[in-house]
């Protein structure tokens, strides 16, 4: 085998580590004293040994900055294709092959000592899996870098980075081994993993690792990627089996090629937010216009309101619209919608959704994760805004985003949303205090609701203590009921 493809999904990676042997140790005495579960040769370096041409190590800048999109990381899942390391304790970038626009129609290189058609090795993001490709030297998988690039492009990867290449591509991905030419490399790309690398990317289309097999009779293992091939073995049916490779339909597995369509993923835990309510998966179907594809690099979140104010516009009913014909034709998406009970995903968050209004590669659109509260009649729209707090926590978490990166739809091309929060006074502070754990302050208000209808004042407390009430047009309603008020007191 002269390639090997390894698909880890983020959300099981333990640790990503550029680990940094100024070409004193092999791939086996790395992978011997670090245990990492996936080894994959890094950057290129310089004839005295130092390294090139951008590497940052765990806070040190080990070369001089340049303008070249690259990953940068923190811990690791936070990982995002990047133009500057400065944001990042970790940063590593070669070549360019994929970027935020798509493919790069030429790639910025040296002719001689990474030009022509050699083993190849780079790192890239699918899915919400960290991707890494490794090929051999001299063999039939050796590329240029523009045929690399059409290589990991036809696989459907949304960014990716070419590292050294030639005798020095080498890896080791959970016991999938490939040697180069046996030289010591100048760094590593290590990944650690929680649960060996096995467990799949979030969602119900993504790619996984781990399949179950279904066949009453269990399926073949054979020697290659078709029928044509020889048989070596068989799974039973119920077998859980580790992919390492995918190609024509097929999989391979650490015994052989198996038929894909025998095959089931085994999907991934579900998510929880910290107040318990458990993330659904409703994901708008591969194909739809209004799922562009395309990498979401996951620097801001930005909250909407719905602006359906319709009884019964609560969140799955929100993933059905966005399911249908209408949000198609209108290309309207985004990633998450909350209201007062439940909190369902419409789209991975490395994806790039429609929300922002800023234009199909505005940096709302393709930065940032939208997150909708309902303000639906009859919902709590105060335990909404809650449930939305929540998420954005574990968001913020999961993503590395701060606090002061969590923004308004407004922010992107000036709308009144997220309308109700807007347009109460300290109502956006209020959110962000909710975001941050802090307890909600309602209880005044709520107080002041009922003194209001009390009085005859308002006739719909409920309606105004879920914050559904708070638009222009009802406070101008509200003046002029407690206006009328008072001149009948008078009388």
């Amino acid at each position: 085998m002269s390639k090997r493809i390894a698909y880890i999904p983020l959300n099981s990676i333990d640790k990503l580590e550029i680990r940094v042997t100024n070409c004193k140790k092999t791939l086996s005495q790395v992978k011997k004293e670090t245990g990492a579960a996936y080894i994959l040769n890094g950057g290129m370096w310089n004839a005295d040994g130092s390294p090139c041409p951008m590497l940052k190590v765990g806070g040190a800048l080990l070369t001089k900055t340049w303008g070249a999109y690259g990953y940068g990381w923190n811990g690791g899942p936070d990982i995002k294709l990047e133009s500057s390391p400065a944001l990042f304790e970790n940063f590593i970038s070669v070549t360019c092959l994929i970027g935020p626009w798509g493919p790069v129609d030429k790639p910025s290189y040296q002719q001689k000592g990474q030009g022509g058609t050699r083993g190849r090795s780079a790192i890239g993001l699918k899915d919400g899996a960290l991707c890494l490709y490794c090929s051999s030297d001299r063999s039939s998988d050796a590329r240029t870098p523009e045929g690399l690039r059409d290589d990991l492009a036809a696989l459907g990867w949304e960014s990716a980075v070419m590292l050294d290449g030639g005798g020095s591509s080498m890896c080791d991905f959970d016991g999938a081994i490939m040697r180069g030419d046996g030289r010591k490399v100048h760094n590593w790309i290590c990944v650690y993993t929680a649960k060996g690398g096995t467990e799949p990317p979030e969602g119900e289309d993504t790619m996984s690792k781990q399949y179950t097999v279904t066949p009453a009779i269990g399926v073949n293992i054979r020697s290659g990627p078709g029928t044509g091939y020889g048989k070596t073995g068989a799974y039973p049916c119920g077998t859980v089996v580790t992919i390492l490779e995918e190609r024509d339909d097929w999989g391979r597995t650490d015994k052989g090629w198996v038929s894909l369509d025998y095959l089931e993923p085994v999907k991934a835990p579900q998510r929880t937010t910290d107040n318990g309510i458990a993330i659904q998966t409703e994901y708008i179907p591969q194909g739809r216009k209004n799922r562009p594809g395309g990498l979401n690099l996951c620097s801001y979140l930005t909250i909407h309101e719905t602006g359906n104010t319709a009884r019964g516009a609560d969140a799955a009913a929100h993933a059905s619209y966005l399911k249908g014909d209408a949000a198609t034709n209108a290309l309207v998406s985004w990633h998450y919608t909350v209201d007062d009970h439940a909190i369902v995903q419409h789209l991975p968050d490395t994806e790039t959704a429609y929300h922002a209004g800023d234009g199909a590669k505005g940096p709302g659109n393709t930065k940032s994760i939208g997150v909708e509260i309902c303000v639906d009649a009859g919902g709590n729209f105060e335990k909404a805004k809650q449930n939305a707090a929540a998420l954005v926590r574990l968001l913020m978490t999961e993503n590395s985003i701060p606090l002061e990166r969590v923004v308004q739809h407004h922010y992107w091309n000036g709308k009144d949303c997220p309308r109700t929060i807007r347009n109460t006074p300290g109502g956006w502070e209020e959110f962000l205090k909710l975001c941050e754990g802090e307890d909600p302050n309602v209880s005044d208000l709520d107080t002041d609701v009922e003194v209001l209808a009390q009085a005859g004042i308002i006739t719909s407390p409920d309606y105004w203590k879920a914050g559904s009430g708070y638009s222009d047009a009802n406070v101008v309603c509200l003046i002029h009921a407690m206006a009328e008020h008072i001149r009948k007191g008078k009388d």
